[in-house]
């Protein structure tokens, strides 16, 4: 499995894992989370290695179902990347305008806000 394959589907299963079935959500978990096999998911959980595979094609498409339809994973990282630059512009103008100390002070509370931010989005 490719990283960047992992990596997309854990970011998916972050805003829709809790949509699919809890036996959908345990085979993924172990499967992505806990790097687990496919045979051993399926010995855990008494399940053909092929229906395991077949459980984690049928979560992968119904969270990439949910993001075609709801764009929320898209939208997270619109919001990452637009508070990365509106935080790199106010500390380049922090740092143009430094001579300013009211002014160097507000730019200071704006991107101590858009810190505070960053985790939430």
């Amino acid at each position: 499995m490719l990283p960047e394959y992992a990596a997309e589907m854990n970011l998916l299963y972050d805003f829709y894992g809790g949509l699919l079935k809890k036996k959908q959500r345990d085979i993924f978990r172990m499967y992505y989370a806990e790097d687990l096999s496919l045979a051993e998911i399926a010995g855990d959980i008494r399940m053909s290695r092929q229906g395991v595979h077949d459980a984690l094609k049928k979560s992968a498409a119904a969270l990439e179902e949910y993001e075609r339809t709801l764009g929320l994973a898209a939208k997270h990282a619109l919001a990452e990347r637009t508070v990365a630059l509106a935080g790199a512009a106010l500390d380049r103008l922090a740092e143009e305008r430094g001579r300013d100390s009211e002014l160097a002070g507000r730019l200071r509370d704006i991107r101590a806000t858009l810190d505070r931010l960053t985790p939430v989005i």
